[in-house]
Formats: structure tokens, sequence, C-alpha cells
């Protein structure tokens, strides 16, 4: 049975519609070409969709030879993305040395992508910038895929920034900003934006950085996350302070030191208390001044 007609068949079993199945993950046209035979679902769209249909990968490619690599190839990229998040680059680097024949068989967006944690090594690991950038720009010109070329524009933008280079990084980001779709990841687009925010803020222009700090905020929230929420808030508040609307900022930045506070970053929810405590002097020392 094919992968088309194993997800309409799951579909069916639970009572989805394809438009159930579609929401919030591609069109209801994709679903219907996936289930006829006519298109080959990308890697992240089958993770979506066996999440939808509460099924594990495996339930697709079971055991046949090249789709159980397919299913192999989809866990280690998974397994190397929760790395990432954490900045285990070791540990990212000890994934790809071990599995190197695996990596080597990998082709389309699967290849681009295991050549994109290449880049991160070079740099994270090796603090090769220049070569991270170069191998990052000659990437981003051969990748077609939305999400993974956002992410690549996201990390040049992000090596620009780095050599305090923020009129190219702004470039780069505004890029991957115009490729927005409504079925990316809410977390890709998130750091994105909030990368965009912190290069805008370099540059002074914060009323522009608000306005990405907002669309950042409204994307989390409607999320139900706390992804970078308080990272986001905190932005909101320095922007905020530095158009002198200190008030506003001082409340943006306890609802971030309470955002860090919950998620148990004492690096961050110290750093904001510091932030706040200096604040309330100031408002407090501008309050007597009056009197």
């Amino acid at each position: 049975m094919k992968i088309g007609e194993k997800i309409k068949k799951r579909r069916k079993e639970i009572k989805m519609t394809q438009a159930d199945l579609s929401d919030g993950i591609c069109t209801q046209a994709m679903i219907s070409r996936i289930e006829k035979k006519k298109v080959r679902p990308s890697r992240e769209l089958m993770e979506k969709l066996a999440e939808r249909l509460n099924v594990s990968l495996h339930y697709f490619y079971g055991e046949d030879s090249v789709e159980s690599r397919y299913s192999k190839t989809a866990q280690l990229c998974k397994l190397i993305r929760q790395h990432l998040e954490r900045r285990e680059y070791d540990s990212v680097s000890y994934l790809i040395s071990t599995n190197e024949e695996l990596i080597d068989q990998t082709i389309g967006e699967d290849k681009l992508f295991f050549e994109w944690v290449t880049a991160l090594l070079y740099d994270y690991r090796d603090g090769d910038h220049d070569k991270a950038l170069d191998h990052l720009i000659a990437l981003e010109k051969t990748t077609k895929n939305g999400e993974l070329r956002i992410e690549i524009i996201d990390s040049i933008g992000n090596q620009y920034l780095r050599k305090e280079d923020y009129d190219t990084a702004e470039k780069y980001y505004h890029r991957g900003f115009d490729m927005f779709s409504e079925w990316m990841s809410h977390e890709k687009k998130a750091k994105l934006l909030l990368n965009y925010s912190v290069c805008l803020a370099l540059k002074k222009k914060y009323s522009d950085c608000l306005s990405k700090v907002f669309q950042g905020l409204d994307l989390v929230v409607s999320e139900n996350t706390l992804f970078l929420l308080g990272d986001f808030l905190y932005y909101k508040g320095y922007c905020l302070e530095n158009l002198d609307q200190k008030e506003d900022a001082l409340e943006a930045y306890k609802k971030a030191w309470m955002i860090f506070d919950i998620q148990q970053n004492e690096k961050f929810s110290v750093s904001m208390q510091l932030t706040i405590d200096r604040l309330e002097k100031e408002l407090v020392n501008v309050t007597q001044l009056e009197k």
C-alpha cells in the first residue's frame, strides 16, 4: 500500500476529512494530490501529517528498505533539531559523524538540511565564520523549499549580524520575512522575526523593531506557546524605553521576567531583574524631580 493510500485509510479510520487533516499544515488540494499519488510529500510534511493522524512515521513506511531509510533520516533530523535548539553542537557533530552512511544516501530536501547543519557546525563548533557564511550563501541559491530556505536565510542574516554588517543582515531578514506562508512552522517564523527585531534594534530603528516585535508576539500568542515569548517581550520593553515610553517599557520587562522565571531561565531572569531595578530607580528619580 502506497503512502497516499495509507494516509487516506488512516484518515477515514478516525473519521477525519481532508480539510481537517490539512488545516494549518498545507492545502486541502495537497492532501488530495498525495492521496491520489500525484505528488510525494516532503519529510517535514509527513511528520506533521503523522502527528495529526496520531501515528508514527513507521505506520507509513514500514520495513520497506527505501522508506525505512527515509523514516530513519526523519528521526535523525528531528533529533538533530532538538540538540540545535539547546545549542548542543558537540552532540550534533557526534550524530553527524556516526550517521555518515545514512546521510550520504540522502537526496533532495534531506541532503540540503544536512548541508545547512554542516554550515552551522563550521560556525558554532569550529569558529570558522567566513567558511560558514560562504557555505550558507551557496546553499541558499540551490534551496527551493520554503521552510528550509527561510532557516538558511535566517542563518545568513545571523552571520552578517555577528559581523556588525547590519544593513546586509536586514536585507536577508526582510527577504525571509517576505517568504512567510500560512502553512509554515510558527517556530521558524518566530525565530526569524526575533532576529529581524534584534537587527532593527541594533540599527536604532525602534519603531520598525516594535512593529516586528508585535508581529512576533501575535504569532506566538496565537499558537498558545511560550516559545520566544519572553524574548519578544524584552525587545518590546527595549524599544519602548528607547522611544521614551518608560512606564510601558517597565511593564513589558516585568512580563518578560515572569516568562523567563516560569521557564527557569536563570540567566535571562537575573538579567531582566537588573533591568527592571534600573528602570524603576530612573522612574522614581524622575518623579522626585517633577515634585
